[in-house]
């Protein structure tokens, strides 16, 4: 129970701002005494179930407690519901996206066979048209895409996305069809008549393009921005197997598993994390890297796939014609 309660209350650290004493929160929170708050922190006094459910409500952060021998995981997840709250469901990442960023050490390591959502936020016609395109996976949307599909509320938080997740160190293991779902997605809704203008769907395929080259120079510099703290590492696997997001604190981890096109399963379960950890990294010794120095493996990759996009561009122009 100790050990379980350190790690909570090291998850309870790393979601409050660095100017804020937890000491002092913990205290305020439970009506006790700071001296008392010390004790707890340092597993000198047990927390009651009543405060582990007090702090964890005031916090949003889970107390995960798994018995011994047990195989059992527990998920939170982060989903978009029938009635297509998609404001919500980007407000809720943006909030889990700008903890991990107020977290003192951190670093996400991305294993995905498709652009990491992050990257296309910062085009607004190709946000719009992966958002309606998972929308309508979703719930069978039934109408024409348009670039006002979205609100400015939406896009505004998809702008803010953006630029959270580039001030966060990471590395993205991109498999060799990466670029492919995009496109397929783009080619499909375009032969279905779900995008049916021509200048519209040239400009979401451009901003793919835009895409791509973001992450060349991102490589070229391993960092995402002037600031060097803003460590980028890129790699290419031919076969991944998931998509999965393993958000590393240094002292806990947390994990985002992908499923239903576009949702997200959350845990801190520590165990299943580090075996997460041991795969990625796994996979990364059967890489190829693409940052600093992989130059030429990675103007292989960026070619091939600047070629797929010029031959949607061509299909497109000649539906037109």
């Amino acid at each position: 129970m100790e050990n379980q309660q350190a790690i909570f209350f090291q998850a309870i650290k790393a979601a409050l701002p660095e100017y804020q004493n937890m000491a002092l929160s913990i205290a305020e929170e439970l009506g006790i005494s700071t001296n008392e708050a010390y004790k707890k922190i340092r597993g000198d006094s047990n927390l009651t179930l009543q405060q582990i459910i007090k702090l964890s409500d005031s916090f949003n952060v889970p107390f995960v407690y798994s018995p011994k021998q047990s195989l059992s995981v527990t998920f939170n997840y982060l989903s978009v519901n029938e009635d297509l709250n998609m404001v919500n469901y980007l407000k809720d990442l943006l909030d889990n996206l700008r903890t991990i960023k107020n977290s003192k050490q951190k670093h996400i390591t991305i294993t995905t066979d498709d652009i990491p959502v992050f990257h296309f936020f910062k085009y607004p016609e190709l946000t719009s048209f992966k958002l309606f395109f998972w929308a309508n996976s979703a719930n069978n949307i039934e109408v024409p895409f348009n670039s006002a599909f979205l609100s400015d509320e939406i896009i505004e938080i998809s702008k803010a996305l953006h630029a959270t997740y580039l001030e966060i160190p990471s590395t993205e293991i991109w498999s060799k069809d990466t670029i492919t779902g995009t496109l397929e997605q783009i080619r499909y809704a375009f032969e279905a008549g779900h995008l049916n203008d021509t200048e519209l769907a040239v400009k979401i395929v451009e901003q793919v393009k835009y895409c791509l080259t973001d992450m060349n120079m991102y490589a070229i510099g391993s960092k995402k921005t002037i600031d060097p703290n803003h460590t980028f590492n890129w790699y290419n696997c031919d076969v991944l197997g998931s998509i999965a997001y393993l958000v590393d604190f240094k002292d806990r981890m947390a994990c985002y598993n992908r499923f239903n096109t576009f949702n997200y399963l959350r845990t801190e379960d520590q165990s299943y994390c580090l075996q997460t950890r041991k795969w990625m990294q796994g996979l990364i010794m059967k890489s190829v890297s693409f940052s600093g120095q992989g130059e030429k493996h990675r103007n292989k990759y960026l070619y091939n796939a600047f070629a797929e996009c010029d031959k949607l561009l061509q299909e497109i122009g000649q539906a037109e014609a």
